[in-house]
């Protein structure tokens, strides 16, 4: 890697500490600065504002997401396409602080661009393999594609679960509920909708480890209830 692309990393890598420590809105340009010991003359080289480095973080996870799955070693069609659902998004114990980033910013309203950013690259890198994969399973007969274009709508059902599943925390923090059971219920629904649409075997998907997430979800839900 070269010396910009160091410093331009460096600077990704320590805004999103920030942002998860202190909250996006409460971080300026100076608290990035003082972290790094670096120029203001450096950091607007590389981002012309706070949110274009808010920006960069949500292309570069999606990024390392896409690249921590072609990386694994599935040879079933089957079990890559759950492997890429459950690396694309941020329902993952290793993403706890990444997805109460998120989650802190749709409670004030501010998530817009981040997740606009999060469904840019996931379109550039995410759609195309599940086109791929779900070509393959139709093919060998593992999955029914009932008609053409069917790979946009499983596209949407994607981002749909993401946004349902987030939403779902941020009700249990508003209304003082437990995370657990609404959590698995957002995601057993998504679960459904992915194996009637593509006609496929109850318990074909597994696109979130819940076994792993549950705790997660609640000890998220606790979190943001302290702000």
């Amino acid at each position: 890697m070269r010396k910009g692309e160091v410093r331009r990393q460096s600077i990704i890598e320590a805004s999103e500490r920030l942002f998860s420590a202190k909250g996006y809105l409460e971080t300026t340009v100076d608290d990035i600065l003082a972290e790094l010991q670096c120029s203001k003359g450096s950091f607007y080289h590389y981002f012309d504002s706070k949110l274009s480095v808010l920006t960069a973080i949500c292309e570069e996870k999606v990024r390392l997401w896409f690249d921590a799955y072609k990386k694994t070693r599935v040879t079933s069609t089957r079990e890559r396409l759950n492997v890429l659902l459950r690396c694309t998004q941020p329902f993952r114990p290793e993403e706890e602080d990444f997805l109460f980033m998120l989650l802190r910013l749709r409670s004030r309203g501010e998530c817009a661009v981040m997740e606009g950013a999060l469904r840019g690259a996931q379109r550039e890198l995410v759609k195309p393999e599940i086109e791929n994969l779900l070509m393959i399973l139709g093919e060998t007969g593992q999955a029914h594609i009932a008609r053409p274009g069917l790979e946009d709508l499983v596209f949407e059902i994607h981002i749909a679960m993401y946004d349902e599943i987030c939403e779902t925390l941020s009700r249990c923090v508003r209304e003082g509920t437990g995370a657990a059971q609404a959590f698995r219920e957002a995601v057993e629904a998504a679960r459904f909708l992915w194996e009637r649409v593509l006609d496929m075997d109850y318990g074909s998907m597994e696109i979130v480890k819940l076994d792993e997430m549950l705790p997660v979800a609640e000890r998220l839900v606790q979190r943001l209830r302290t702000l």
